[in-house]
C-alpha cells in the first residue's frame, strides 16, 4: 500500500509539472534587451526595456512553480483536510441514523440497510467533486493530465485494488446479494452487514465478522438463502430408528414446527422422511422444512423445532431408550 501511494504521488507531481511546463519553455525563448545603434544615431529602447521587464514579471508568475503554488497552497491543503474530515463525520452520522431507523422499523430493515452503501458512495463522490471543482479548481489541461497519470499509476500498482473496486460497483449494480441477505461463499456463511468498494463484510453464526474481497465474490458461486426477503427457510434434521412409527413422527414434527414462536405461517411447512445409512445402520432421517419470520432468528428457530420435536417424541414413547 505504501508503494502504491509513493508511485501515485510521483506520477501526479510529474503530471502537474508536465501540464504547466509550456510557460517555462516560452520564458526561455524571450530575447534579451538590447540597444540598437544605427550609424551615428543611437536609438533609445528604454520603453521597450520597460515593456520587456513587465512581460518578464508576468511570465514569472506563469512559471510551473508559481502556478503549482496557486493550485496547491497552504490554504488549499487546509481546506481539503477540513472537507475530508467533515465528509467522514457526515458519512458516519448518516450511516448511524440509517442503522437506527432500520432497527426501529423492522418491517423496512433490509430496505433501509441496502441504502447504506449507495449513500456512502454518493457522499464521497460529492465531496470529491467539491474538492476538485470548488477548492482546487485546476485548468482543464491539468485535470486531463492528472487523470492520465492516475490511470497509469493504478494500472501498474493497484491491479488487485482495481479489481475489488470494480467488483464492488458490479455488486451494487447487479445485486446478486444485498445487505441483510444470508449468503454462503466457500467456507463462510452468514448475514451481509456491509458492502464496500474493496470488500464485503459477513457476520457468521458464531458472531465473527469476515471481510471477503469483492473480486472473490465476483469469481465464486454465492448461495443466497433469502434473496432480499425478510423470511428464509430453515431445515431441521433428526435421526430415528427404522422401526419407529413414521406417520406419528411426522405429525408430531409438523405440530412442533407450526407451534414455534419463530415460525412464519404464511409459507408452507413440510416434513420429509428419508431412508439413509448412518454408521453402518439403516436409520430414518426426519427433515423438517419451515420458514422463520426474520432471518435473524434462523438458528433459534432451528433449535426450537428440534427441542419441541424431541420433547414430544419422548412423551409419546417414540424414542428408543438408548437415545433417551
Amino acid at each position: 500500500m505504501t508503494r502504491f501511494i509513493n508511485i501515485l504521488f510521483v506520477v501526479l507531481l510529474a503530471g502537474f509539472v508536465t501540464a504547466l511546463s509550456p510557460s517555462a519553455n516560452a520564458q526561455s525563448q524571450t530575447p534579451p534587451d538590447t540597444t540598437v545603434i544605427i550609424g551615428p544615431v543611437q536609438v533609445d529602447t528604454s520603453g521597450v526595456q520597460a515593456a520587456n521587464s513587465d512581460t518578464t514579471v508576468e511570465r514569472k508568475s506563469e512559471t510551473p512553480l508559481g502556478e503549482f503554488e496557486n493550485l496547491i497552497s497552504f490554504g488549499t491543503i487546509l481546506a481539503i483536510i477540513i472537507m475530508l474530515i467533515v465528509t467522514y463525520f457526515v458519512n458516519r452520522l448518516v450511516v448511524f441514523i440509517l442503522d437506527n431507523l432500520s432497527e426501529r422499523f423492522t418491517n423496512y430493515r433490509l430496505g433501509i440497510k441496502r441504502l447504506v452503501p449507495v449513500v456512502r458512495l454518493l457522499i464521497w463522490t460529492f465531496s470529491l467533486y467539491i474538492i476538485i471543482a470548488g477548492i482546487i479548481n485546476p485548468p482543464l489541461g491539468t485535470v486531463l493530465t492528472v487523470l492520465a497519470s492516475i490511470g497509469i499509476a493504478v494500472g501498474f500498482a493497484a491491479q488487485d485494488i482495481l479489481k475489488n473496486i470494480f467488483g464492488g460497483f458490479m455488486i451494487i449494480l447487479d445485486r446478486p446479494f444485498q445487505v441483510g441477505d444470508k449468503i454462503e461463499v466457500g467456507d463462510h456463511y452468514g448475514e451481509v452487514i456491509a458492502i464496500g468498494l474493496r470488500s464485503s463484510r459477513v457476520v457468521t453464526p458464531d458472531d465473527s465478522i469476515v471481510s471477503i474481497p469483492n473480486s472473490e465474490l465476483m469469481n465464486k458461486a454465492v448461495s443466497n438463502a433469502n434473496s432480499s426477503a425478510l423470511d428464509c427457510q430453515v431445515v431441521a434434521e433428526i435421526y430415528l430408528p427404522m422401526d419407529v412409527d413414521v406417520d406419528a413422527v411426522k405429525r408430531i414434527a409438523y405440530r412442533a414446527a407450526v407451534s414455534s414462536r419463530y415460525v412464519y405461517l404464511q409459507k408452507p411447512v413440510s416434513v420429509i422422511a428419508l431412508n439413509e445409512v448412518h454408521e453402518e445402520n439403516y436409520v430414518l432421517k426426519l427433515r423438517v422444512k419451515a420458514y422463520v419470520f426474520d432471518i435473524r432468528y434462523e438458528f433459534p428457530f432451528k433449535s426450537d423445532m428440534t427441542e419441541l420435536i424431541l420433547t414430544e417424541l419422548k412423551k409419546e414413547g417414540l424414542l428408543p431408550k438408548q437415545a433417551v
